[in-house]
């Protein structure tokens, strides 16, 4: 529970009490310059204030994993190092909205936002890794010499091991 949440869990109103010392008049509307509206947003702010050194942790291990700094780093690499960190924060946070929701399908069949989310976060991920140079490499296969040589191997080594 949030600490909005917690300050206000035994009082009816959402905002606190009405009134004149509020941002409520007597009948309970909101009065013009309201504070109210300040906790709409409140929890993305929170969000990223909150992770902003895992923003620049990322974000430093990608432009270290590429062999440069911070500082002597090309522009366009620094623009795709910060588009990783937002990509995988922004990722994380869905998956983790998607436990909190019990999947990625409503009880009526529905695909939930978050998966929707989460889906266009892994694809952006992708794609800023494949700027800095994450490619898929296909694991050369054994040749069939090698492959008899392999299992020849497996197949003595237990047989070795019970004749001591």
């Amino acid at each position: 529970m949030d600490e909005f949440a917690n300050e206000h869990a035994d009082n009816r109103d959402p905002f606190g009490v009405v009134g004149p010392s509020t941002d409520r008049d007597a009948g309970g509307r909101f009065v013009s310059g309201n504070k109210a509206a300040l906790v709409v947003g409140g929890r993305s702010a929170a969000f990223w204030n909150a992770h902003q050194q895992a923003l620049r942790d990322i974000r430093q291990a990608v432009i270290a994993d590429a062999g440069f700094t911070e500082q002597d780093a090309p522009c366009a690499l620094v623009l795709a190092a910060e588009g990783i960190a937002q990509s995988a924060l922004l990722r994380d946070s869905a998956f983790e909205r998607l436990v909190e929701s019990n999947g990625p399908m409503t009880s009526s069949g529905r695909t939930r936002r978050s998966f929707v989310v989460w889906q266009a976060t892994v694809d952006r991920l992708e794609r800023h890794l494949r700027l800095v140079g994450l490619r898929r490499a296909p694991k050369p296969a054994m040749s069939i010499a090698e492959f008899l040589a392999a299992a020849s191997d497996r197949v003595r080594a237990p047989n070795e091991e019970t004749e001591d």
